[in-house]
């Protein structure tokens, strides 16, 4: 029961993460004990342990930097996507302008009709 708390825990803390860019800091230091629980949890820590250690064994950054990492992944995929796009644009009109010249006269007679 405590693994399935734990999941449900870490996967809500990080599927929502991005949502708490806006929250103060007094609002993520609440969610920062919900983590700093939920990393205790599976591995039986007493309540006075440091947890810092904790979520270095989980793999876990503390909500704050799980928010930031999130934001910027974020904007690498939206930087990522604009620039294929942007490749994809020179690479259609390098094909387009490569076209024979008796294409260019067949498709202006088409659309003039």
């Amino acid at each position: 029961m405590e693994i399935v708390i734990h999941v449900f825990i870490s996967s809500c803390l990080n599927y929502y993460n991005s949502l708490f860019t806006c929250l103060s800091k007094t609002s993520l230091d609440q969610l920062q004990v919900v983590q700093n629980a939920a990393a205790k949890l599976p591995t039986r820590s007493s309540k006075w342990s440091h947890v810092i250690p904790l979520l270095i064994s989980l793999h876990w950054l503390p909500i704050k930097f799980k928010v930031q990492f999130k934001v910027l992944v974020f904007t690498f995929r939206v930087q990522a996507k604009t620039k294929g796009d942007r490749a994809f644009a020179v690479m259609v009109s390098k094909l387009w302008n490569s076209l024979p010249s008796n294409f260019w006269i067949e498709w202006t007679h088409s659309k003039s009709s």
